[in-house]
């Protein structure tokens, strides 16, 4: 019996002594269709304080790994990871070593009824505890107590929650890699705000200047001087606005990425300029069936659905998969009259029990199944809702690209327009055919023109990567496959 307990105790510790190698690997997209799959990048070095210039692809390696929310999605594929493991391991036995010792002092019934005087002592060490006259070890040295369902079950249901956590955590960082782009993409535009609101205010102040000298020679309205005036602080005004605009959107990107308070982001970018990504081109047909094939969410949905579908099997067969019970013990015993314990030596138990359990005479059973059968439901509908959110991500994303690219001309149009205008309304003033405030409409054109100019072009390029994302790829791959349109 020794020996067989020794042998349960080794297959035991080498079946939980298993373990699992990972290796670290990013995929980089040369094109949508083909992925290369390669060890990550190094990621930017990132100072204390000070400043740091920084593009996308820095961005989006940092998000990648720094990122609180990527990270805690990460941890609880690790936590789905053990879960995992300790359902394999139900049938695997638990080993306990400790020792016992009891005292009995006064009356005491027999087995035959009689009631008599006993003063006695018993003790117990080794694999076990809790062994006391002829009765078997209350805690057995090693055990095995599990439904078989729920060995044959949770590990099944266990694998889909580890799908679907890690799904989860594609997801995840897929969203926060988009917020990334976004971000980054706000910052550029936020700079090229700066430098519109410092040419519009350079315009207003010349502008302003010449007006107040018409009024001193008495070509011009000192009204007009005052107007031009107000103006010239209005476009100031914009100017300090820009800086506030900037401010926050590199205290927005720097949340995102975990920086340290002193530092200062810049982006390498200094100008706003449209990029197309690769695989956004093709037909909203053929893009929502990438969707629906490569989303995570997806994924996600399909894993809780068959881990709520095993879980209905596992309530379904309980009631008629038997349960197990199985210890044996061994270990030194000894016992005695009065306070001392003699007669010591070796003893060895072993117990097994089968037995098949009705929960409330299955009434209990019926209405777990009914239970999870309407958990299973609910997945498969949260599924079907999250496809329709998946289809309406796809349509809206490329609704706004293909738009968003025929509005840059419109605006790129739009600014060369107002740049005539400006022009030639500001010879005529130094060639006196007209008062200085005429240019003021012509001013107010240009800076509101450049402006539009500057969102549409950043809002095509958030759009170019939403769509990309909407069709289930991550924004690091999309920043590897972007050119300059």
């Amino acid at each position: 019996m020794k020996n067989l307990i020794f042998l349960l105790a080794a297959v035991g510790i080498s079946l939980a002594a298993k373990a699992q190698e990972l290796t670290n690997v990013t995929v980089e997209a040369k094109s949508p269709e083909t992925v290369e799959v390669k060890p990550a990048a190094a990621k930017p070095t990132v100072p204390n304080s000070g400043p740091m210039t920084i593009d996308l692809a820095a961005a989006l390696r940092l998000a990648d790994g720094r990122n609180y929310r990527i990270a805690i999605a990460r941890e609880s594929v690790k936590e789905a990871d053990a879960h995992l493991r300790r359902m394999e391991y139900l049938l695997i036995p638990s080993l306990t070593v400790g020792g016992s010792w009891t005292h009995q002092e006064g009356r005491l019934q027999e087995t035959g009824g009689r009631v008599g005087e006993v003063s006695r002592n018993a003790g117990f060490i080794g694999a076990g505890a809790g062994a006391v006259g002829a009765g078997t070890v209350a805690i057995p040295g090693l055990q095995v107590s599990a439904n078989l369902a729920d060995a044959y079950f949770e590990p099944l249901a266990a694998r889909q929650d580890r799908q679907a956590a890690k799904a989860a955590s594609d997801a995840m960082g897929n969203v926060i890699l988009l917020q990334t782009a976004e971000a980054y993409f706000n910052l550029v535009r936020a700079r090229a705000g700066i430098v519109v609101a410092a040419q519009s205010l350079k315009n207003t102040a010349e502008l302003a200047k010449v007006t107040a000298d018409f009024a001193s020679s008495g070509e011009g309205l000192q009204s007009d001087a005052q107007r031009m005036r107000v103006e010239e602080l209005m476009r100031a005004r914009e100017s300090e606005k820009a800086n506030e605009e900037f401010a926050v959107a590199a205290a927005r990107l720097s949340s995102l990425l975990h920086l340290a308070h002193g530092v200062e982001l810049s982006p390498a970018e200094s100008s706003v300029t449209p990029v197309a990504v690769q695989g956004n081109d093709q037909p909203l047909a053929e893009l929502v069936a990438l969707a629906l094939q490569n989303r995570p969410e997806v994924k996600h949905g399909d894993a809780i659905v068959k881990a709520a579908s095993s879980r209905v099997s596992q309530a379904r067969y309980s009631p008629v998969i038997p349960n197990v019970t199985v210890g044996a013990s061994a270990g030194g015993f000894g016992g005695g009259i009065g306070g001392g314990i003699a007669n010591t030596g070796g003893r060895t138990d072993f117990s097994a029990l089968l037995y098949w359990r009705l929960e409330n005479f299955g009434l209990g059973n019926r209405e777990r199944v009914n239970e999870r059968k309407s958990l299973l439901e609910q997945a498969k509908h949260s599924k079907a809702g999250i496809m329709d959110l998946i289809i309406f991500d796809v349509k809206q994303a490329h609704a706004q690209v293909s738009s968003r690219r025929r509005q840059i001309g419109i605006a790129e149009e739009a600014v060369q327009s107002a740049v005539k205008s400006f022009e030639l309304n500001r010879s005529r003033i130094f060639q006196k055919q007209g008062l200085p405030i005429e240019v003021l409409q012509a001013i107010q054109s240009l800076a509101n023109a450049r402006r539009i100019l500057v969102d549409t072009v950043a809002d095509y390029n958030v759009s170019q990567f939403s769509l990309y994302a909407a069709i289930g790829r991550s924004a690091d791959e999309a920043a590897g496959g972007k050119t300059a349109e």
